[in-house]
């Protein structure tokens, strides 16, 4: 019993990783001293009262007996605090510090395993936390369980390859924030925009020739591809929204901006950032070149009357039509769908947002696109790009 009691002094009075644990001794003491002391008070009263003695009587008038009594009290009162601490002390170092200190060594351990996405995971921490901090003995160990945890929770919603998030943050995340935006920040029908209204912008993002790079140069070089577009649209992003990977070459930009937004400025400013960062590196047998992409874009919501019942996949799917009327238009430029007016009812909503081409038919909206010419000029073409068929993505 005295070796354990030795041990465990050790380890509260110990620095470095138990530095905590000697805090929490700290505190437990004091607590349990006020207690120990409002305890022996009442003692003290209960015994001078059937005793018959003066509780307040000054130290001059006691008798031995009670002078006895009160010494033995105070000693009592401290020896029962130590034991009622060391007692606690020794509950919580099982139930809550031991578990939570395997909990951090196992985490420490996942992440280490995990370096290489660390600096993709650290853009989407919502948290000014750096990864270099997570092991510094200046935060408690709450907060590095917070930390870890953050981390572990981030790694599920980012795709390893690119460092962007995935169609999972997309479809359980994403979706649930931006219903809860459009409650709550738009503006109903009927009342004007100003500088304080959010618009958000679905910005969707294909390579061009993408299978092409794949087929010729391999998939080594086509990750390389994808982990820079995925290194260039958050940068084009910022802090002004997220880049979502939404499968193969496909990527999803969510943008957020006030009041006005100019969407083909920010299609313009996501192409151009694309041409000018994107390339294949060359080798021997084959020369390297730039890559381009092809963009389609909505507002989201698309008419300002979906505010409560708006869908996001469906908003998806018309920027993805929208960027296939890209493809089509030559590659390396964008198309966008910019309402005219809003549909009379729900269901000419829901047609006009499944049908680009239905919806250009009714009117609801049109198709924006900037002066091509000099786009389709800077456009890499495989070589055989013409000679098979030009649907290569």
């Amino acid at each position: 019993m005295k070796k354990k009691l030795g041990s465990l002094f050790d380890k509260i009075q110990s620095l470095g990783t138990w530095e905590f644990m000697w805090h929490v001794a700290r505190y437990l003491f004091a607590f349990v001293l006020v207690f120990s002391l409002f305890t022996g008070l009442l003692i003290y009263f209960a015994v001078c009262i059937g005793m018959g003695y003066t509780p307040f009587s000054s130290w001059g008038e006691l008798n031995n007996m009670h002078v006895k009594f009160v010494i033995s009290l105070g000693i009592g009162i401290v020896i029962f605090s130590v034991l009622l601490t060391i007692m606690l002390i020794e509950i919580y170092e099982r139930v809550i510090y031991d578990p939570v200190k395997k909990l951090l060594s196992d985490l420490e351990l996942k992440i280490k395993q995990k370096e290489s996405t660390v600096d993709s995971m650290a853009y989407y921490k919502t948290d000014d936390i750096k990864i270099s901090d997570l092991n510094s003995l200046d935060e408690s160990w709450i907060d590095r369980v917070k930390n870890y945890m953050q981390m572990a929770s981030t790694e599920v919603y980012v795709d390893e390859l690119t460092g962007c998030l995935n169609r999972k943050y997309l479809s359980s995340i994403l979706t649930e924030i931006l219903s809860t935006q459009m409650l709550c920040s738009l503006p109903e029908k009927k009342l004007p925009k100003t500088n304080a209204t959010v618009c958000y912008g679905l910005f969707l993002i294909d390579i061009d020739f993408f299978k092409s790079i794949n087929d010729e140069y391999g998939h080594a070089v086509g990750d390389l591809v994808l982990k820079q577009v995925g290194a260039t649209l958050r940068g084009v992003v910022g802090a002004g929204g997220a880049v979502i990977r939404n499968g193969g070459e496909e990527f999803l930009i969510v943008a957020s901006h006030q009041f006005p937004f100019d969407y083909s400025e920010y299609a313009e400013l996501i192409r151009k950032s694309f041409s000018d960062s994107i390339h294949v590196p060359g080798d021997i047998a084959h020369p390297g070149h730039r890559v381009t992409c092809s963009i389609g874009y909505t507002p989201y919501p698309l008419f300002d009357s979906m505010s409560s019942t708006v869908n996001l996949q469906e908003h998806v799917d018309l920027a993805d039509q929208a960027m296939y009327l890209a493809k089509g238009g030559g590659r390396n430029t964008w198309r966008g769908v910019d309402p005219v007016f809003d549909p009379e009812n729900s269901d000419e909503h829901e047609s006009s947002l499944a049908s680009i081409d239905y919806g250009l038919k009714k009117g609801y909206y049109k198709i924006t696109k900037p002066d091509e010419k000099v786009l389709f000029e800077g456009v890499y073409r495989p070589g055989n790009y013409f000679a098979r068929n030009n649907d290569l993505r």
